[in-house]
Order: structure tokens, then sequence, then C-alpha cells
């Protein structure tokens, strides 16, 4: 049970060293935020593109191997 009665103190302590990190943290002004949030939103959509083409492609694959030259819908 000897845990239980350093609790208070070990969470005191996580609690004061989590406290003193964020104040060591430095933050991105209004204008890093902006460019970081536009580069993430052109890689997602850089990505889902790609996506889409290979699927697009792998499906065709698929349909010509299941269904042959002929085709089908």
């Amino acid at each position: 049970m000897k845990w239980l009665r350093e609790l208070p103190a070990r969470l005191i302590r996580y609690l004061r060293d989590a406290r003193a990190e964020l104040k060591r943290v430095v933050w991105p002004d209004r204008r890093q935020t902006t460019i970081y949030t536009i580069v993430v939103v052109v890689s997602v959509i850089a990505v889902a593109i790609v996506i889409w083409v290979v699927d697009a492609v792998l499906s065709e694959i698929l349909k010509l191997l299941l269904f042959g030259a002929a085709g089908g819908t």
C-alpha cells in the first residue's frame, strides 16, 4: 500500500512537471499556424487524389481480369 500513500505526492509532482514543460513550449504564431494548416489541407487533398487514381486503375484492371476484354458494366 506504499504506492497508495505516495500517490498524492506523485500526482502533484507530475502536474508541476507538466506545467513547467508547457511553459517551455514555443507556440506558433498566427502566420505559422495558417501556413501549417494550408500544408496539411493540400497534403490531404494530394493523398486523396493519389488514392482515388490508384483505386480507379485497379478497378479497371480487376474488371478486365474478371470480365475479359469484352467488358461489362
